[in-house]
């Protein structure tokens, strides 16, 4: 698959799939479970194929009073001004625009596309980057997002 390709349809999961993504209650619960271990959350909600893994216990491990005040925010629907931060006029890091990283009020999401996951003819095998070069440019790649949250 092409470079230009992926950079392309990973800028569009972000704005598309993981920006509508956030401001659901399920995703906000899917972040209030991260604080203890890792949770995941599927995107083929927003119509394209993919899963949001989310680590939000650094938040945690910084005491419980400012885990308290981080999920009552969640919980008030934060999270769906967060998704605010997707657009046309976001700043894509890497050579496959596979990173972007939002501030909002204190807090730092990290997003990360670490991860493909190929189609059902292919049995939904997870690749990483190094693999893309082989995938036909007609395959529907899934993402696997990384959402590391911590505080400024």
């Amino acid at each position: 698959m092409k470079k230009e390709t992926v950079s392309r349809d990973n800028a569009m999961f972000f704005v598309v799939a993981v920006g509508m993504s956030l401001g659901t209650e399920f995703f906000a619960q899917a972040v209030l479970d991260s604080s203890m271990e890792m949770s995941q959350f599927p995107t083929d909600n927003v119509g394209q194929p993919g899963y949001i893994r989310i680590n939000s216990s650094a938040i945690r491990k910084e005491g419980n009073d400012w885990w308290y005040k981080f999920a009552d925010k969640v919980r008030s629907g934060f999270l769906a001004s967060v998704s605010y931060g997707f657009s046309s006029a976001t700043d894509f890091e890497g050579d496959l625009a596979e990173r972007v990283t939002l501030k909002r009020d204190g807090y730092v999401f990290s997003f990360h596309i670490q991860q493909y996951e190929r189609d059902s003819d292919n049995r939904f095998a997870i690749i990483d980057s190094s693999e893309l070069a082989d995938i036909p440019e007609n395959e529907k790649l899934g993402r696997v997002v990384y959402l590391t949250i911590t505080s400024e």
